[in-house]
């Protein structure tokens, strides 16, 4: 969907688009290092998530170790939110 409407703006908008992209974008790489810390919810701005880990030691390590499967996955999630928001942005300051 984002890809489509990006396809669709001016040549101009399009890199504004994705120089706001890249400015707002998480790494996958960067999630996993942070992971071994427990700082990848952190990272990637879910503090009421990151408090319960924190305080619950990362599931008493159980949800830590599981969740060496998944950054890459939230991090790919958040980075689609972010597209979607910076494209919604976009619109709305073009209207």
């Amino acid at each position: 969907m984002v890809r489509n409407e990006v396809s669709s703006l001016a040549a101009e908008r399009q890199e504004e688009f994705v120089e706001e992209y890249r400015r707002k974008a998480k790494s996958g790489g960067m999630a996993l290092f942070l992971w071994i810390f427990g700082l990848h919810y952190a990272y990637i701005g879910k503090w009421g998530i990151f408090l319960l880990f924190l305080f619950t030691m990362g599931g008493f390590f159980i949800w830590w170790l599981i969740d060496i499967f998944r950054v890459v996955g939230m991090v790919r999630n958040h980075n689609k939110d972010v597209a979607v928001d910076v494209l919604r942005n976009m619109k709305t300051i073009r209207n």
